[in-house]
């Protein structure tokens, strides 16, 4: 075992997450993204949303249209769900096949899915996409935040089995695509069993937190 003060946590913390010593900026905001492991996505935006501040406060000043294409240019990175809604490097798509799995063999769902409405969506997709929900007939029923439309649940049904992936988000709304388009051939694969995916999302957690307790490290990735 190994003891540490509290300064000595915090320093190693701090450096795990990019806060201490000279900052890459070789690698930009793609290598923060993947020192990290994931970047969370908010909503929330008081000086910029929370996505863009993260290689900001690492990096110092980078331009917003900077950081909007390291996320979503050049199949580097893809939505996901993670420790909540995340951008996370494209390298670790195989490693999130435990959780698509979890959701592919889900008994119920929040959203009742129309008949017919989740091949339309992908038939649509393989025929115009990329598109957003708007674009393939609309989000919402009502004004109601979670009133979706049969059309926005087949979308985000399919996103969470991996047979679509977000591929960007355009003024908040995400835009989806095909994962057999989207996500580089070597990647687009289901083989990792759970143990290993979890083996893998542990050993990222630990690097980019430094230090943290065991509820800690499995948070970081909702684990």
């Amino acid at each position: 075992a190994t003891d540490l003060s509290a300064d000595e946590a915090r320093r190693l913390a701090l450096r795990a997450q990019g806060f201490l010593g000279a900052p890459d900026r070789r690698s930009g905001v793609r290598g923060v993204l993947r020192h990290l492991g994931a970047v969370q996505l908010d909503t929330i935006s008081v000086l910029a949303r929370s996505h863009e501040l993260i290689p900001y406060a690492r990096l110092g000043a980078v331009g917003r249209r900077t950081v909007e294409d390291a996320y979503w240019t050049d199949a580097h990175a893809f939505e996901y769900w993670s420790h909540a809604a995340c951008i996370l490097p494209i390298e670790e798509w195989p490693h999130f096949a435990f959780r698509r799995r979890a959701y592919r063999n889900r008994p119920h769902w929040n959203h009742h899915l129309p008949d017919g409405a989740y091949d339309q969506v992908i038939k649509q997709l393989r025929t115009e996409g990329p598109l957003t929900a708007t674009d393939l007939g609309g989000a919402k029923r009502t004004s109601e935040w979670w009133d979706w439309s049969g059309t926005k649940v087949a979308v985000e049904r399919a996103l969470m089995y991996g047979e679509v992936v977000c591929v960007e988000r355009r003024g908040w709304k995400r835009v989806y695509d095909l994962a057999e388009r989207a996500v580089p051939a070597a990647l687009l694969h289901d083989e990792l069993d759970d143990t290993e995916c979890l083996r893998r999302l542990v050993r990222l957690a630990g690097r980019s937190l430094g230090v943290g307790t065991r509820a800690d490290i499995a948070d970081y990735h909702r684990l």
